[in-house]
């Protein structure tokens, strides 16, 4: 005699149920994991193992977050860099070849136009030897003095 079975049994509902909550702990753990890791950095920054005043402690705090600022401008250009690459990658699996310049703020070739950019603005792609390329960008304003060069491609 078979019977018509309607909806889900005790069993499968326990399954799911230990299945969510092995989850739900995993990412919990996870989550504060990164949280206790940021705590740990941030007291790294205020204790050196010397006692500190609190203007002391406001001074490394203060050049721990223009070091990161400086860090965050910079992004921009590796940022703008690897746009750069991957459009001349492209650019070469269309059309065989790769598009080569001077010192530029856009290269229509490419399609790549630096106005967006803040503290990034010229760049140039250069052959290397082995018939490859490398692109370099120049800061500008704040960043005037730092150049970055990508590794051969």
């Amino acid at each position: 005699m078979k019977t018509e079975s309607r909806g889900f049994g005790a069993l499968q509902i326990l399954l799911s149920l230990v299945i969510v909550c092995i989850l739900g702990i995993v990412l919990f753990k996870g989550y504060f994991a990164v949280s206790s890791k940021s705590v740990s950095e941030a007291e790294k920054l205020y204790d050196d193992g010397s006692p500190q005043t609190s203007v002391q402690a406001a001074d490394n705090a203060a050049q721990s977050v223009d070091s990161s600022i400086e860090r965050a401008k910079e992004l921009e250009g590796k940022v703008f860099m690897a746009g750069i690459i991957n459009a001349e990658k492209t650019y070469r699996a269309v059309n065989g070849s790769y598009a080569y310049s001077g010192w530029t703020q856009s290269l229509g070739e490419i399609g790549i136009d630096s106005s967006g950019n803040q503290y990034f603005k010229d760049f140039a792609v250069e052959k290397t030897a082995d018939g490859g390329f490398i692109v370099k960008v120049k800061g500008s304003g704040a960043l005037k003095d730092v150049e970055l060069v990508s590794e051969p491609q």
